[in-house]
């Protein structure tokens, strides 16, 4: 298990907390000195405790829906070969940004222009896992959350994890409410969607980097870049690379809900956890989908009997939620919050 100093903790969690924050500005917020910000952040690149990523606004690319997909393989196919087979599948289908494995347990998260890309997605997984494929394939149970019918907290947030496992004395983050997004397809010109691809596939890359990738000066990329910012087409996310520091488990949650309860009154009064300590959360009126990552298998038990009590205790719950476990230690990660096929599908395909 990693451990860290203080100074490098206020750091990870002024990262986390917003990933646009200079050295400067988090050198400030906790008394430490520029030159020490900026060497713990280097540092922690260096050493994959964290990673950056651009989030793209998925709505405002002409995306409708977002999937969900969880499922389990028979276990007969050996583990490695399971993994080479959805490893491919992952890279034949761009609209999957998130997904990893555990055993024969199967999970992604996906993205798509229409029901049509939605329905070709399911053809395309049934179409592959055939043949000397077949004995890799998981029983996928799908659930799609369309933006105009649903809310979320489309931009991952660790914030919250990374307070509560530092035990931080500061002010922690501001909770990060699932709210509902408009899709539009905003008209962007070819430079633009070109260097919108190249900021995505490259977060880290300077804008004189990006100016090599797109054959612009790279005074036009700043102004594109800043116009994309502005217009909220993507937004600067810091991951805490969390199973390197040890953390024990991801549980995704996937309840069904009580449609006699308004669904504003369930999220107005739900226990400010479900939210704070879900790292990406998708939610309608009938389901959601929240995923937490736990340091202990102690803390995924103590949590969820607090959680549950209030769900059973106000009637929300249809049925029994059901609650998928990935021990980090034996899962893949297939993909971890990578954007750049997916918008470059969207943009230039």
């Amino acid at each position: 298990m990693w451990k860290f100093l203080d100074s490098e903790r206020l750091v990870i969690f002024g990262l986390t907390e917003n990933a646009s924050r200079t050295d400067a500005e988090i050198a400030q917020l906790f008394n430490l000195k520029k030159g020490t910000v900026a060497s713990i952040r280097r540092r922690l690149l260096d050493a994959g405790a964290i990673a950056y990523v651009n989030v793209p606004a998925f709505s405002k690319l002409g995306c409708e829906i977002m999937g969900f997909h969880l499922g389990a393989a028979e276990p007969q196919e050996r583990t490695d070969t399971r993994i080479s087979h959805y490893m491919e599948f992952c890279n034949r289908n761009p609209q999957i940004f998130n997904a990893m494995m555990s055993g024969t347990s199967i999970l992604m998260f996906t993205a798509f222009k229409n029901a049509t890309e939605y329905d070709a997605f399911g053809q395309s997984y049934n179409s592959y896992f055939t043949g000397s494929r077949r004995a890799s394939r998981a029983r996928i149970s799908s659930t799609i959350f369309p933006f105009a019918l649903s809310r979320g907290s489309y931009v991952p947030n660790f914030a919250s994890i990374v307070h509560r496992h530092f035990q931080l004395d500061c002010a922690p983050p501001k909770s990060v409410v699932p709210a509902s997004s408009e899709v539009v397809s905003l008209d962007l010109t070819g430079t633009e969607k070109r260097t919108f691809v190249a900021l995505v596939e490259n977060p880290l890359a300077s804008d004189r980097k990006i100016s090599e990738m797109v054959g612009l000066s790279r005074q036009a990329v700043t102004r594109v870049r800043n116009k994309l910012l502005d217009e909220g087409l993507f937004v600067p996310v810091c991951i805490p690379r969390l199973y390197k520091w040890g953390f024990e488990i991801c549980a995704v949650a996937h309840p069904r809900f009580n449609m006699e309860m308004p669904w504003d009154k369930r999220m107005k009064s739900e226990p400010r956890d479900v939210v704070d300590l879900s790292f990406f959360t998708l939610s309608k009126a009938d389901e959601s989908v929240t995923s937490y990552l736990l340091a202990k298998y102690s803390d995924y038990t103590q949590q969820l009997e607090g959680i549950l009590a209030w769900y059973h205790k106000v009637g929300a719950f249809e049925d029994k939620p059901e609650i998928t476990l990935f021990p980090l230690e034996r899962c893949t990660e297939l993909r971890t919050f990578e954007y750049g096929p997916l918008v470059r599908h969207l943009l230039l395909e």
